[in-house]
């Protein structure tokens, strides 16, 4: 299931100096009946030298069992004298899972950790390692493959003579959460898992409801999901983008140096020192930003903040605050920022700044003169664990008590004086899965209340969730928040290789959110690898996906140095230094996308209409009454004409960007390789009135919807996908057929993906292989008919 292994990726990218982007919410540790017994093996692989094994440090395993014991797990380890030999011959991890089996044939479950450690460099006098840990567990009366996990870990050392062990201990508690959060899912209780019905109830692993009005886990969902109406779902929170907006993310001290007097201690060639860049630098390079499309320039926090590097890394990104009253002295002072606020509302520009509320910098004067402001819990130990991640400390970083009315005070009173002392448009909001709903829902209530409806509270959940995200964004009372699912999804097809239609099943949950023309969209941030460096450095990728997400609905965001094709995969390689050329193909390309959006009132508010979906095609078109404009992905190898609706027959026809005529208007020709953009206009205003009114019914989950019958011969198997309707990707809430074959009630012209599973051993459900299976609900009065077979397309 695509979701999941998204959260993993973004959880390489979360080091100390993280903006406290974490990741996804479960349950509580899942306690097995006392002393069972894991026979667990460890072994480290050489990182150069294949077939080249160690034992892993003593001090790892002890954590291990430390953390197992806690759910009532009790460790044999298997000698490592007796399998290293057999481990130095293979390396598949299944192969090692089955010997470990056989070396211990009693044990009822099992774990084999494998490690691989690497020296990375020098940083600042620290030395820096990465350690990959891959963990696997399995029941021994299981026919199923075992589950396994994979992570990479960075570990600061402070001596030259330190090497891999030292690297292992560094992270022996990383490794021994790993390993438990594996059980954790692994072993979901029976006893609160009805294995029976897979239906609504809270589950191990489900974090959010599967969408209001549906029931799964029955074959006919009994009505469609509520959707949301215009200024109720959320209460009237919803912010309404300015015309023609485009975000631009500014991390300060990597983007220009406007005053060298204020620079302190820079080192250039240090990726974790400061490197000079100010709030000055901002300023001078305005007129270029908005030359290149810009309306609103997103700064990092530019608060009195730490400056020191904390275990080795940086402090430069600001999200370490120790005075939220003060401007950074680095980056100029109050004046300053409030004069960049001026010059940008002269451009007719934005600025918004980036708050952080959860926690302060480590070591900070504040948890001293007052150390009831925080919980004191100290770090996160169970990252499954939603109550530590609302009340203990992110990577150390001490957390403030927000629901105390004092602490509460001191954020509200700080923030509604910087609206007032800087005028900015808004506020970008760190971290809002550590901090409670209650909270936030609060906090934008009475900051609005002060800086007016218009003021922008854009909320920051890494997570691919649609449904955690609308909810949140509704109980939290956000104006809107970051698209990450579209952000996902729009790596995976353009620098993975993904199905194109997977774009459509990402936007046909747009009818969960209470606004989604006002979510926030993006390809990259400074939390994840830039799309340069997933996209292999292939400019022509990252142009295709910036295609889709500047011309789909929302609002885009653009990181620094996306329009110079900035690299980088990890932290802080993907926070580099900005450079400033004039000929790099993709500030032009940029460019000319925000000024084809700022002129098409279809790009900017155009409803959505799917035109077509195939494994290797899609095609959709953003409509007005009086403008449409069709966007489309081809795979495959040779041209597809996509046929119109009959809403836009008759329409005069033309390429978006060279604005060339053309004669078809049956049909849109798409040609495989690049994004297909064709602009349509009606032979008289208003025609494609009646074609709106259509898609935004049908859009909002309120149109028409079809009988689908997926008939299948296995009557274990069981049908999770996209979507409320299909479970949400929830296994514990997928459909068990009825008479053959699952009967379902489908809003027409939505796309889905989903696959096939099967019950496991409880707890646990076995995914058919290969890739998501696609279902794409034309217009039809008689029910779609598909016949499926396990593992077969």
């Amino acid at each position: 299931m695509v979701l999941r292994q998204r959260w993993a990726l973004a959880a390489l990218f979360l080091a100390v100096g993280a903006a406290g982007c974490l990741l996804k919410q479960s349950t509580a540790p899942v306690l097995a009946p006392n002393g069972t017994v894991v026979a667990v093996a460890y072994v480290r692989d050489d990182k150069l030298k294949r077939g080249v094994v160690a034992d892993v440090p003593q001090g790892v395993k002890q954590r291990v069992a430390e953390a197992l014991a806690k759910r009532n797990l009790q460790v044999q380890e298997v000698p490592y004298e007796q399998y290293a030999a057999e481990f130095a011959r293979v390396s598949e991890s299944q192969r090692r899972y089955a010997m470990l089996k056989a070396h211990a044939p009693n044990a009822p479950l099992y774990l084999l950790v494998e490690t691989r450690v690497s020296f990375f460099g020098e940083v600042s006098g620290r030395f820096s390692w990465e350690v990959y840990v891959r963990t696997t567990a399995g029941r021994a009366e299981s026919t199923l493959e075992p589950t396994s996990v994979s992570q990479d870990y960075s570990a600061a050392l402070q001596y030259d003579q330190q090497r891999e062990n030292d690297a292992q201990l560094e992270v022996s508690r990383q490794i021994a959460g790993q390993a438990a959060g594996l059980f954790d899912s692994f072993l979901a209780s029976p006893l609160s898992v009805p294995v029976t019905d897979g239906g609504p109830s809270v589950v191990p692993g489900l974090s959010a409801p599967a969408g209001e009005g549906i029931e799964p886990g029955t074959s006919t969902p009994s009505r469609p999901p509520k959707p949301p109406e215009d200024g109720a779902a959320d209460g009237g929170t919803s912010w309404v983008p300015p015309a023609g907006d485009a975000i631009y993310f500014v991390m300060v001290d990597r983007f220009a140096n406007g005053d060298a007097r204020n620079d302190g201690k820079v080192d250039l060639k240090d990726a974790q020192a400061f490197h000079g860049g100010d709030l000055q630098g901002v300023i001078s390079r305005l007129d270029g930003l908005k030359q290149l499309g810009v309306r609103t320039v997103w700064l990092s926090p530019v608060f009195q903040m730490r400056t020191e590097k904390f275990y080795g890394y940086g402090a430069f990104h600001g999200y370490w605050v120790e005075d939220f009253g003060k401007v950074e002295p680095r980056f100029g002072d109050e004046a300053l920022l409030a004069k960049l606020s001026e010059e940008l509302r002269r451009r007719d520009m934005r600025l918004v700044l980036d708050v952080v509320l959860n926690h302060v910098g480590p070591e900070t004067k504040l948890v001293r003169e007052k150390p009831q402001w925080f919980h004191g819990l100290g770090p996160i130990d169970n990252w499954n664990d939603t109550r530590e991640l609302v009340m203990r400390d992110v990577h150390g970083l001490p957390d403030l008590a927000v629901e105390k009315d004092e602490v509460y005070e001191h954020l509200l009173s700080h923030s509604e004086r910087w609206v007032d002392a800087v005028k900015p448009a808004g506020f970008r909001l760190d971290a809002v899965k550590h901090m409670p709903l209650k909270f936030w829902a609060r906090y934008n209530d009475d900051l609005r209340a002060h800086a007016g409806k218009d003021f922008l509270l854009l909320g920051e959940m890494l997570d691919g969730d649609p449904v955690l995200l609308a909810d949140t964004m509704t109980k939290g009372h956000f104006g809107t928040m970051f698209d990450f699912p579209l952000a996902f999804a729009l790596v995976d097809v353009f620098c993975r290789d993904r199905s194109p239609s997977h774009l459509g099943a990402v936007l046909s949950n747009d009818r969960l959110y209470p606004a989604p023309g006002s979510l926030v969209t993006l390809v990259d941030n400074h939390d994840l690898p830039r799309v340069m460096s997933e996209c292999g450095g292939d400019v022509e990728r990252v142009k295709r996906a910036l295609a889709v997400q500047l011309t789909a609905r929302g609002v885009p965001a653009l990181t620094y140095g996306t329009e110079e094709g900035l690299a980088g995969k990890k932290e802080p390689e993907n926070r580099g230094d900005m450079r400033f050329t004039e000929d790099h193909p993709l500030r032009g390309w940029i460019s000319k996308l925000l000024e084809l959006r700022r002129g098409s009132e279809a790009l900017q508010g155009g409803e959505t209409l799917v035109l077509a979906a195939r494994e290797d095609l899609f095609a959709y078109a953003r409509v007005t009454p009086d403008e449409a404009v069709v966007i489309a992905v081809n795979r495959g190898r040779g041209l597809v004409d996509v046929a119109l609706p009959a809403g836009l027959a008759g329409a005069r026809v033309s390429e978006l960007f060279a604005g060339t005529p053309f004669p078809g208007t049956v049909s849109i020709p798409v040609l495989p390789g690049p994004v297909t953009l064709f602009r349509l206009k009606p032979s008289e205003a208003g025609g494609f009135g009646a074609l709106v009114t259509q898609a935004r019914t049908r859009w909002r989950g309120q149109g028409e919807r079809r009988t689908v019958e997926l008939m299948v011969d296995d009557a274990a198997a069981r049908l999770v996908g996209s979507g409320p309707e299909l479970g949400g990707w929830k296994p514990e809430r997928s459909l068990r057929p009825e008479s053959g074959g699952f009967k379902l009630s489908l809003p027409v012209g939505a796309v889905f993906e989903y696959k096939l599973v099967r019950d496991g051993t409880p707890g646990k459900f076995d995914w058919e292989g290969g890739d998501n299976r696609l279902l794409y609900v034309p217009e039809g009065r008689e029910p779609l008919r598909l016949s499926l077979a396990w593992g077969k397309r």
